[in-house]
């Protein structure tokens, strides 16, 4: 069962190489056409070694690399009609003046050389690990590019169906029988090919309608009495020419010094060459992994089609690199295996020795409708279907692309695009709210449990005290919104003035040196207004760039806090310490909540009565975590932190006590071990009532025991209603 196992999939492996293979030889001669224009006579045929040659080279090593065993490698159409505006554009240029054959040297031998440095660059960006940041470039960039290619093939299908330049066609030239013999054949099969390939997608259909259209193409001729040596001569063939062996030495190695400083002057080319080839490279790769459902590893797919690239080059190839549909036969048929690769490329290689003579029987027309089917396919997907797919900024971005490419060159039309994408994407991305929170001090306090005169005194006046919570990373025009809203608080009327501004860096990763400038003008503007900038919980990279521009403790209104209850507390303070005039007397110790609820008759020594005074130091415990709920602390004055023990050892600050507050009263209700402990900050002033003595009070006097544990009550109601007041602000 498993060896026939096995050699099923041998069997499907093998004859998905096949038909993978037919398709890239097929390809290859619609590459020719591209690649070689009518202005270099004698170029066909080297023109197909170097295609053949890419294919082998490329498809080997590919298959033999890659992270995906299937994958197919062919020299792709892309970089192909780059090369073909580059020959056309030396053919113009050289004229009569250079033999044909330097031209067509030249027009190899830098293919040969984009080809090298397209791979170089594959492989530096798979060594370095780079692959994954080619994912960010924007989306309507990668369509862009590839209508724009499109459009490129289709104006390079124009020579190949009509046989005349783009620029040189007329209407009583196209009428001509002879030449429309060439070119309605061809934009028949086009747009059938056209048509079908956008209603099916069987892996079979491209290759199988190209053989039928070679022979009623072929059929054709024999009814109009043609023959294929004048159909040759008429130039509806893609020969004649002589059969090769492909073992000549590649273009590079016999170009002359006046063949290479033409080469030199290509520089351009090559940098679109590759830049088209990285962009459509990635984009296969995340076809297949989508295709078929698995994880490809980029950085090792660069890799190998940089050594592959780096390989044809020196043996005389062109640029190529995984192929999508290529690829996908495999999957589709149920194997899995290298050997489909590798079957593809040693078809190629018995093409390359043997068989090429075969392609000179090959329609032009045909070449061409299959052309004009891949530059319309590529223009309907990003144009026609873009236009209900898109949004229409991403729609825009394609069509100024496709427009730029057509009229300028593919670097030019990539390059508008991104341009255009990084101003929207600002433009976007400056109206996402920055300003994660924005609270006021008058209901969003530290956390230190405070007297009923001094919670009411920061009611009060807590407006003086704004806190700005910010988020994500910041540039120039998400922190110029920030500033446009501190403005408007600086301007705003109210009852106090903006004293203290804090503004929190928790969520922000990260901000670029633009945004520098308005946090400048936030301190200025805080200076002018006499309100003190706290900045709080900044990273470390956060801090050194508002040192560097001068945003620092030394500026006088400026501090940084790594916390920003600490900061909170330490505005709420200062605000406490300057209207201690307005304080209400006689209720700084916190006994009036009991006093108010006191039954008739009863005095506050009476209950006080129950209470044991007891001071403590500095660094004293008044409570261990852990430890028994047997106590109620009633502070009289001094300051306590309730702290948190973490199991690394470390302690965080869950809040802080003072005069007129009380602390362990939910441990001995509850009767659970202290979750906390509470220490003393300073020497501390405080009343404790032991469980003991509450329940003698209960006992003894149930009318002060009640109306302790009605003003306890009371305590956490308020504490209740101030966190739902401030859980709404947040949710809001």
């Amino acid at each position: 069962m498993g060896s026939s196992l096995h050699a099923q999939q041998l069997v499907t492996s093998l004859t998905a190489g096949l038909i993978a293979g037919i398709r890239t030889i097929l390809g290859s001669a619609s590459m020719v056409v591209l690649v070689m224009p009518n202005g270099l006579p004698g170029g066909i045929a080297p023109a197909l070694e170097l295609i053949l040659t890419g294919g082998v080279v490329v498809g080997a090593l590919v298959a033999l690399l890659s992270s995906y065993p299937g994958v197919v490698a062919q020299v792709q159409d892309g970089p192909a009609v780059i090369i073909g505006v580059m020959a056309t554009a030396l053919a113009a240029a050289m004229g009569s003046s250079v033999p044909p054959a330097l031209a067509v040297l030249v027009v190899l031998a830098s293919a040969n050389v984009a080809a090298f440095a397209a791979g170089a660059v594959f492989f530096g960006l798979g060594a370095f690990r780079l692959g994954a940041l080619m994912r960010f470039i924007p989306f309507p960039v990668v369509g862009g590019f590839l209508a724009g290619s499109g459009l490129l093939i289709l104006l390079g299908a124009i020579p190949v169906l009509t046989g005349v330049a783009i620029g040189k066609i007329d209407l009583h030239m196209l009428s001509e029988p002879l030449r429309a013999a060439r070119w309605l054949p061809g934009l028949a099969f086009g747009l059938l090919l056209l048509a079908m390939l956008r209603r099916y997608r069987h892996p079979l259909m491209v290759p199988g309608l190209l053989l039928a259209a070679v022979a009623l193409y072929h059929l054709g001729l024999q009814l109009a009495g043609m023959t294929v040596g004048e159909a040759q001569a008429a130039g509806l063939l893609l020969g004649p020419f002589p059969d090769f062996t492909g073992l000549e030495a590649p273009a590079w190695m016999r170009l002359t010094a006046e063949g290479w400083s033409r080469v030199a002057a290509q520089v351009p080319t090559f940098a679109s060459i590759v830049l088209v080839s990285v962009v459509a490279l990635l984009l296969n790769a995340s076809g297949l992994e989508l295709a078929t459902r698995s994880d490809l590893d980029i950085n090792r797919e660069l890799r190998a089609a940089g050594l592959a690239n780096m390989a044809s080059g020196l043996m005389g190839g062109a640029v190529g690199f995984h192929a999508l549909s290529a690829s996908l036969l495999g999957y589709r048929m149920g194997a899995n295996s290298r050997l489909i690769g590798l079957a593809s490329a040693a078809l190629c290689l018995a093409a390359l020795l043997f068989g090429t003579s075969l392609l000179a029987y090959m329609p032009r027309a045909v070449l061409g409708g299959l052309l004009f089917s891949m530059g319309a396919s590529l223009l309907i997907e990003w144009l026609y279907d873009g236009w209900r797919r898109l949004p229409l900024q991403d729609f825009l971005i394609v069509a100024v692309i496709v427009t730029v490419i057509g009229a300028v060159s593919i670097p030019a039309g990539v390059a508008v695009g991104v341009a255009v994408a990084m101003v929207i994407f600002v433009l976007n991305y400056s109206r996402v709210r920055v300003i994660r929170q924005e609270l006021s001090g008058d209901d969003y306090r530290s956390n230190v449990d405070r007297s009923p005169a001094a919670l009411a005194l920061l009611k009060a006046q807590g407006s003086a005290i704004r806190v700005i919570k910010l988020e994500g990373f910041i540039f120039f025009g998400t922190a110029y919104s920030v500033l446009t809203r501190i403005q408007q608080m600086m301007a705003a009327p109210g009852p106090h003035r903006l004293r203290f501004l804090l503004l929190d860096f928790r969520d922000v990763p990260a901000s670029d040196s633009s945004a520098m400038l308005a946090f400048s003008k936030i301190r200025t503007l805080c200076e002018r207004n006499a309100c003190e900038l706290l900045l709080t919980r900044m990273n470390k990279r956060l801090r050194a760039q508002f040192r560097q521009s001068g945003i620092e403790p030394a500026t006088g209104t400026v501090s940084f806090h790594d916390d920003l209850d600490e900061a909170l507390e330490h505005c709420e303070q200062d605000l406490l310490r300057n209207a201690a005039g307005a304080m209400p007397s006689g209720d700084v110790s916190g006994w009036e909540r009991i006093r108010r609820v006191l039954p008739e008759g009863a005095t506050l020594s009476d209950f006080m009565a129950y209470l044991e005074p007891r001071s403590f130091a500095a660094g004293d415990y008044l409570l261990r975590q852990g430890g028994p709920p047997d106590e109620i602390l009633f502070i009289e004055k001094g300051r306590v932190t309730v702290r948190l023990a973490l199991p690394d050892g470390r302690s965080m600050r869950l809040r802080s006590l003072t005069g007129g507050t009380m602390i362990g009263e939910i441990g001995m209700y509850l009767n659970q071990p202290r979750n906390a402990s509470a220490i003393a900050d300073e020497v501390t002033e405080a009343y404790v009532l032991h469980a003991a003595k509450l329940r003698e009070m209960e006992q003894r006097d149930p009318h002060l025991a009640n109306a302790m544990h009605q003003a306890i009550a009371t305590l956490l109601a308020e504490r209740l209603t101030t966190t739902n007041g401030l859980l709404q602000r947040l949710i809001d």
